[in-house]
């Protein structure tokens, strides 16, 4: 609810406060006297657009300020709260300034803001009717919503809500599963590839010591062959070998054992030593065997050790005992990557089973919502002809989407079709968006319709009407002051009229005038708390400039009727 409005040097305006009340208020005046400047500044308050021409001649800027109670407007308070603006006690304070330069600032609360985003943000708190764009009732986003509740689709849209939220639900899984699936699926090619590098190999522990000992004798068999030989013959085959020598020593030495047992001993020790002389001859014959030049050997040794060095570099320079264990690490991890099954399968199923539930149940709500256009239009086709648009027509469009789109996509939680509402105005005339709809007093009346036909359908707001009266009089005068009295009783309505039927209603009456000050042009305005006041004002739109006395007691006659009836 709009609850007070600051303006200060706005075109003619030099210093203006005006205060409302919740119900109808009515600004009235003389044609010229400055009525659309208070709707200019609230325009401008809410985000309209602001121009160097709207500053007073001779001010450095214009400056408006709406006080707004906001106490029946949760959605909004959430909108401003999550947007990071407190709000205290219900209220909020938008200030608006227009420099001489054309430059605009707006203020939330007393917290800067940009102009596009307060306009957003205080969307849907006030319904304008008349030279200005329409905010609320005439976006076509808002359609579809405004016959839900029209309708009372509320568990509908539960239904369907749900639905919509388990789908994209699923599709979130499945991706994270697909994801998933081909992060295992790179990783079992790696692995698969890393093995099959280490089976090409398939080293042994202690194999690379003992190839690289093979090698080096291999790459020395001649020298060793000759230094084994020459062992051979001077430890055993030679002529004076050493076996013999030590034999021939211990037949000396032993038959001095029957003298002393000394010689036995020593006799037996030479024996001894023999043996082992004789040991290791045999030894060093099975090592002439060995130490044999083997240039094939040689060459498989070479490559055997070049592929151990190979493959050790694969891995990062690890020892062979390291890749060894790493791979049967990796065979272990291969086995279980294989065997890992995921469960897109069963969720594809899920899924194609909760679409089917989606389209049942956003069957249901587009049957509902095709019922709930017919008593809509139906409804306000017949408000529309009490309010002398005999010949007009709501029509309510459907602009269907898929069911394969929309399902798992954020915009089908709301169903599957667009909602808006068309107006075919004349006989012939084919019916055309309400946005579109040129005339504003027809808007407006349009507007009061719908209100009426919805009822406590629509969120409780401020209706500014403009030209609501435009082209009217007689009988219908009064059926739109009723109507006006109607709205009011749910939403505040601002009214600018120059029909003295609808002033008589008015529960806050303002009016505007134009004074002159000092060469310069102000305009004043005053509320009418008196009741000789506003008979007065009354009698004046009745009468004319020259206010008579049955001008007068005709005024005091609709004022007292309009609240006998109220």
């Amino acid at each position: 609810m709009l609850r007070q409005v600051r303006i200060e040097n706005l075109v003619l305006a030099r210093e203006l406060l005006l205060e409302f009340d919740p119900g109808l208020n009515l600004i009235t005046g003389e044609t010229g006297a400055g009525k659309s400047l208070i709707v200019g500044a609230v325009a401008l308050a809410l985000g309209g657009r602001g121009e160097a021409a709207m500053v007073r001649q001779g001010e450095d800027r214009a400056v408006i300020e709406a006080l707004f109670d906001v106490a029946e407007r949760p959605d909004l308070q959430q909108r401003l709260t999550r947007a990071g603006y407190e709000i205290k006690g219900n209220e909020i304070l938008v200030r608006r300034e227009v420099g001489a330069d054309g430059r605009s600032r707006g203020f939330l609360n007393g917290a800067s803001v940009t102009i596009a985003l307060l306009k957003d943000l205080l969307a849907g708190l006030v319904e304008m009717h008349g030279q200005h764009e329409p905010q609320t009732l005439f976006q076509p986003e808002l359609h579809r919503a405004i016959l839900d509740r029209f309708g009372r689709h509320e568990e509908l849209l539960a239904e369907v809500r749900r639905e919509s939220k388990a789908i994209r639900e699923i599709d979130q899984r499945l991706t994270e599963l697909a994801d998933r699936a081909a992060q295992r699926r790179a990783r079992i090619e790696l692995v698969t590839f890393r093995l099959a590098e280490f089976d090409a190999v398939r080293p042994l522990p202690g194999e690379e010591q003992k190839l690289r000992a093979e090698r080096e004798r291999l790459r020395h068999a001649e020298a060793l062959g000759e230094a084994l030989r020459a062992a051979f013959e001077l430890l055993y085959e030679g002529e004076g070998a050493a076996l013999d020598r030590i034999h021939a020593a211990a037949r000396r030495l032993r038959p001095q054992g029957s003298v002393d047992p000394l010689y036995t001993d020593l006799a037996d020790r030479l024996d001894d030593v023999r043996s082992q002389i004789d040991d290791v001859a045999a030894d060093i014959r099975s090592q002439l065997d060995e130490a044999a030049a083997d240039p094939a050997r040689l060459e498989q040794l070479e490559e055997r050790l070049v592929a151990l060095e190979r493959l050790r570099r694969r891995f990062d320079g690890a020892s062979l005992e390291d890749i060894v264990g790493e791979a049967e690490s990796m065979r272990r991890e291969l086995g279980e990557l294989i065997g890992q099954g995921d469960s897109a399968e069963l969720l594809a199923r899920e899924r194609e089973s909760r679409v089917a539930a989606y389209a049942a149940a956003a069957g249901r709500l587009t049957a509902a919502r095709s019922e709930a256009a017919e008593r809509l239009a139906a409804s306000t086709g017949r408000l529309m002809r009490e309010l002398m648009m005999p010949n007009a027509k709501l029509e309510v469009e459907f602009q269907p989407g898929t069911v394969e789109e929309l399902a798992g996509s954020p915009a089908g939680a709301e169903g599957v079709e667009q909602v808006e509402f068309l107006l075919a105005a004349n006989p012939g005339e084919p019916a055309r968006p309400l946005r579109k709809v040129a005339s504003g007093g027809e808007l407006s009346r349009v507007m009061l319709a719908l209100d009426l036909s919805l009822e406590r359908g629509l969120p409780r707001r401020t209706l500014l009407f403009d030209e609501v009266d435009q082209g009217i009089g007689g009988e219908a005068a009064d059926v739109l002051a009723e109507f006006l009295a109607k709205v009011g009783r749910r939403h505040q309505v601002i009214c600018i009229t120059h029909l003295p039927s609808i002033a008589a209603r008015a529960e806050r009456h303002v009016s505007v005038t134009k004074k002159l000050k000092a060469g310069r042009t102000h305009v004043v305005v005053k509320v009418l708390d008196d009741e000789d006041d506003r008979v007065e004002e009354v009698a004046r739109m009745l009468g004319g400039t020259m206010v008579t006395d049955t001008a007068r007691r005709h005024a005091e006659a609709m004022i007292r009727a309009a609240r006998e009836g109220a």
